[in-house]
């Protein structure tokens, strides 16, 4: 349905090239070029666009099952399909991973074009071996989220709407999980924080891939995602539980 309407996607891509171009260019500014040793120092990457375009694109995909689970459940509701939904032979919990299934994939595709728009504007070297080897990290970090998820689809069914709430988490993980800048210029207790978001780390890893380096390198991250995909999981299929047992008691009302 959604590539359906061209024009929807076209300005979809569009709204997310200008958002990437505002922060790259105000980044440039402020750094005062396109490379930074003080990125480099801090980072192993010094080239800002570069850093950018993988913490963006990874943000916004990795937002993406939330996405699906707020305004999808939401959109079901509105349209008074939930119910039947629920009495029907399938799994509520399967029917919501389907749906964050095919939000993941058309914002994958939207955010492939994207990426190559922004690797052709930026002139960023990249070759096809970098890409696989940044795949598992990307994958395991959607895993994590996809479960995570779960909670906004519980949430969703007790409350209805909360739209504002999601988007404060989502804009909140672009400066917990430094996709913009560094996240050695945050205070301690918001660095150990980020440690506890799967984006930080996949973001790390896809740019030590950039910058010539192993996994061996980043270990530690990648160690991180998978104590965090269980972990995600684990916390959401709970509270989705949870949310589904109140709410069959007080009724979904409608929208």
């Amino acid at each position: 349905m959604f590539f359906r309407y061209p024009l929807r996607v076209i300005s979809s891509i569009f709204v997310g090239i200008v958002f990437l171009l505002q922060f790259v260019y105000f980044g440039q500014a402020v750094l005062g070029g396109r490379y930074s040793t003080l990125l480099e120092a801090s980072t192993g990457m010094g080239d800002y666009p570069t850093y950018a375009l993988i913490g963006y694109v990874l943000w916004w995909v990795s937002v993406s099952p939330m996405e699906a689970y707020v305004w999808g459940v939401r959109r079901e509701l509105q349209r008074g399909t939930f119910e039947t939904n629920v009495l029907s032979p399938a799994r509520l919990i399967g029917l919501l991973f389907g749906l964050s299934l095919s939000w993941l994939l058309m914002d994958s595709t939207l955010m492939v074009v994207v990426f190559v728009m922004g690797v052709i504007i930026f002139k960023i070297p990249i070759t096809a071996i970098i890409v696989l080897k940044s795949l598992p990290a990307i994958a395991a970090s959607l895993l994590a989220f996809l479960g995570f998820g779960f909670v906004f689809a519980g949430l969703v069914m007790l409350l209805k709407n909360i739209g504002p709430f999601a988007q404060i988490f989502e804009f909140a993980m672009l400066f917990l999980s430094g996709v913009f800048f560094p996240l050695t210029v945050m205070p301690a207790p918001i660095q150990a924080l980020s440690n506890l978001l799967p984006l930080t780390h996949s973001a790390r890893i896809v740019r030590a891939l950039f910058t010539g380096e192993g996994y061996s390198a980043v270990g530690d991250s990648m160690a991180w995602l998978l104590l965090l995909i269980p972990a995600y999981w684990a916390i959401g299929y709970l509270l989705f539980r949870w949310a589904e047992r109140t709410t069959r008691v007080i009724g979904y009302g409608g929208y």
